[in-house]
Formats: structure tokens, C-alpha cells, sequence
């Protein structure tokens, strides 16, 4: 498979940036690519759905569902681990074929048979889909940049997100759809076929590898292992600006979001109209996330952090209003916070894809994807007591409190209001031509 020269993107480069998402699909690679995420997204929104329903069919009970959820995020984080050392040694295009593979075989064999299958493949079948997913998410952001021209990342990064959130307004209704009119099997073999049309387009995509770091030789595979690790660590450790990202991050995932989801449906069925008024927020914010991405395309600022910034601050409007306010307030605060996060995310991993050097990109996506995540587990565990002890409205205020508190202390960071460190980075390891495996 015929690979672009280093010289056919720096042309394009030069070119010139042509605003809005249009800009991104003039590139064949990046529109095959992107078409085929496109519909394994809304195969990935499906798969939460149909699990659970095959989990209930196959009598485990509340206890069961339980264990099978668990064990399908520890197999994600695993996933992930795995993802900081091969997403930067092999083809990003390869680590996705190979976990769509996985994933194709995987739900395959349940979809074979959802109630029927043994206890212990149907097991392995979820790890080996949850490891996939893992190693699967960094390397396509990883990826991005070597199908597309820098000027034209933002624009891609937002395709992306648009795909994201109208796979979670469509996937969900469909599983459930498809499984009401004819059973768990063929909304299986629906989800087997997105997976597939991922993979096909990824044989059709030409990445170009960058030139990798001349570095130690070879060692063992868990020296190995942990020396990737450790210099994407490194990586973000010496961009200040990332770093407090992340970590402003893990404390809003773990710690306003996690215990607002438990908040919101006790809000909705004390005060809102019950499970419509739950359901009707969540698609406000898919809604706004929509428009989010179309607004995010369009950006253009010297000062990506402050715009990023005001986004996530929106999220204290989504508490307040779930506290306070009637229905039709609550789904415009929600719809504006999808607006808001939609935008920070199409700003910040559009940064992240300029500042980080290639041959790091993978375990960088990698191990914000671990940190950013990190304490959600805890989040979630906490906040049923929490909710308990002090109320919804308590927690709610507190979360949006916290919000404002944390969401502006990136910017006090050296290279936090432009989301750079181009001055402050440490200096990149000399570089030889040779092709990533």
C-alpha cells in the first residue's frame, strides 16, 4: 500500500486553510477514514445497549450486569495501558485494523448466540472488545495528523466529535429499535457490520509515518513497556499547559460529572416529570454538542486556552440549572454546556495533535485518555453517599462551585491561554528516515 511523502503533506500545508469541516473531507484519506468512523461510532453507542439487554436475557440479574460492566471498563483501561507503547510503535492505521478486527470476531461470536453462548467465551468475547476499544480510541486521534495537514486538523477534530454525538443521539434508539422488532442477534450482526465498514476503510486508507526518534535498543517487552510509558509521561510533564489540562479534567470527570449523573435522574423524578425529563436533557446536550462542532470547525483565536476555558465553565450552568431551574431551563443550560465542551474538546485535541511530537502522540492520547478518566470510578462510588448525606441540590451547587474554581487554573500555566509550549518544550531527540512497523 503506496505511502504519501512527507513533501505531499507540507505542500498542502502551505496551501493555505480553508475554514469550516468541508476542509477536512477534501482529503481522500481522511474522508475514508472518517466515513467508515462514522458508522463503527454509532456501532460503539449500540454495544452498551444491546449488552446490557443480552446480560438480563441470559437471567444474570442486577448482580450480573454488574460484573459484566466492570469487567468490560477494567478491559478498556487495559486496553489503554497497552495503547502508551503500541500505538507509537506500530502504524496507528494497523493498531485500528487489527482492533477492528477484534472487535468484528468478538461480537460476532455473541451475536452467534446472545443467550446460548457459554459463560466463559461470552467473557473473553467482552475483554477482547473492551482491550480493543482501549488501544483503538488514541491511536485515531494519533492518527489524524498523518492523513491531514496541520491547518486542517481543527476541522477534522470536529468531524470527528460531530460523528461522536450524533452516534449517541442515533445508536441508542436504533439498538433499542432493532431489538424490540427482532431480538438481541440482529442488532448484533448490525453492530459486527459497522465494525466491518471500519476495517474496510482502513485498508483503503494511506497513512504517512512520520520519521521516529533514533533511541536505545531494543529491550524486553515490559522494559519496553514501561520505558514508553515513561517518556509519554515525560512528554507531558514538560508542556505545562497539558498537564494541568489533564488533571483540571480527572477533577471535573471524577468529581462534578460522575456524581451529576447520579444526580440528575432523583432531580428529574423529584422535580422535572420523571424519565422523559432525564432522557429529553441528555438529548439537549447531544443536540448542543451538534452545534458545538459545527461552531468548533470554525474558531480561529491566538488563544485556544481562554475559549476552551469559558467552554468548560459552562458545565457550573448545567448544575445550577438541574438544581434550581423548570424543565425548559434545564434543557437550554444543558444544550449550551454541549456547546461549550463540545468546542473545548475540538480546541484542546487540535493542540495536543500541533504540540506533541509524532513518535509520542499515541501514548500522550493514551495516557490523557487513562488520566482524564482516572478518578470517575471513584467519582461514581462516592457520589451515591455523597448525594445521600448532603441532597442533589447540595451536590450540584458544589459541582458547579468546583467548576469555576478548577476550570481556569490551566490558564495560569506557562503556555495555558494559547495551548502551546513551542517555548518551553523540551528539545525533540534527533530524528532518522525509517518507516514505523
Amino acid at each position: 500500500m503506496a505511502d504519501r511523502t512527507s513533501d505531499d503533506l507540507a505542500t498542502v500545508e502551505k496551501a493555505g486553510s480553508k475554514p469550516g469541516m468541508s476542509a477536512a473531507l477534501a482529503h481522500r484519506d481522511f474522508a475514508l477514514l472518517w466515513s467508515g468512523q462514522a458508522l463503527s461510532a454509532i456501532g460503539n453507542r449500540m454495544f452498551p445497549i444491546i449488552l446490557a439487554l443480552v446480560v438480563l436475557d441470559r437471567h444474570a440479574g442486577a448482580a450480573g450486569l454488574g460484573l459484566v460492566l466492570a469487567v468490560q471498563g477494567i478491559s478498556v483501561l487495559v486496553g489503554t495501558v497497552a495503547a502508551t507503547s503500541v500505538g507509537d510503535r506500530w502504524r496507528r492505521s494497523r493498531v485500528m485494523m487489527s482492533t477492528d478486527a477484534v472487535r468484528v470476531v468478538g461480537v460476532a461470536v455473541m451475536a452467534a448466540g446472545p443467550t446460548t453462548l457459554p459463560g466463559p467465551v461470552f467473557i473473553v468475547s467482552i475483554v477482547a472488545i473492551g482491550v480493543a476499544e482501549g488501544m483503538f480510541q488514541p491511536a485515531y486521534r494519533a492518527v489524524l495528523p498523518r492523513v491531514l495537514p496541520k491547518t486542517h486538523l481543527q476541522a477534522g477534530n470536529a468531524l470527528t466529535s460531530l460523528s461522536q454525538y450524533v452516534a449517541i443521539i442515533i445508536g441508542p434508539s436504533l439498538a433499542g429499535v432493532i431489538i424490540a422488532t427482532h431480538g438481541a442477534g440482529p442488532a448484533l450482526w448490525i453492530d459486527v457490520a459497522t465494525f466491518t465498514a471500519s476495517l474496510v476503510t482502513l485498508t483503503l486508507t494511506r497513512e504517512h509515518p512520520r520519521a521516529r526518534p533514533v533511541g536505545s535498543p531494543e529491550a524486553g517487552l515490559l522494559r519496553r513497556g514501561a520505558r514508553d510509558f515513561t517518556e509519554g509521561v515525560r512528554a507531558i510533564r514538560e508542556r505545562r499547559w497539558l498537564l494541568a489540562s489533564i488533571c483540571m479534567s480527572t477533577v471535573v470527570m471524577g468529581f462534578v460529572m460522575a456524581p451529576a449523573f447520579v444526580a440528575a435522574p432523583i432531580e428529574a423524578g423529584q422535580r422535572l416529570g420523571g424519565p422523559q425529563a432525564y432522557g429529553a436533557a441528555f438529548t439537549a446536550l447531544g443536540v448542543g454538542s451538534i452545534l458545538g462542532a459545527v461552531f468548533g470547525s470554525r474558531i480561529r483565536t491566538h488563544r485556544p486556552g481562554v475559549v476552551a476555558t469559558l467552554g468548560v465553565t459552562t458545565i457550573s450552568g448545567a448544575m445550577l440549572s438541574l438544581a434550581f431551574l423548570p424543565l425548559a431551563g434545564v434543557l437550554l443550560c444543558w444544550a449550551v454546556t454541549g456547546v461549550g465542551l463540545t468546542i473545548f474538546e475540538i480546541l484542546w485535541m487540535t493542540a495536543v495533535q500541533h504540540d506533541v511530537p509524532d513518535h509520542l502522540l499515541g501514548r500522550v492520547l493514551a495516557l490523557d485518555w487513562l488520566g482524564s478518566d482516572g478518578l470517575t470510578p471513584l467519582g461514581f462510588a462516592l457520589a451515591g453517599v455523597t448525594v445521600s448525606a448532603l441532597g442533589t441540590r447540595n451536590v450540584l451547587l458544589a459541582g458547579a462551585i468546583l467548576v469555576l474554581v478548577t476550570a481556569p487554573l490551566p490558564l495560569l500555566v506557562r503556555g495555558g491561554t494559547s495551548f502551546s509550549s513551542a517555548a518551553t518544550a523540551g528539545t525533540e531527540p534527533p530524528l532518522q528516515t525509517s518507516t514505523v512497523s
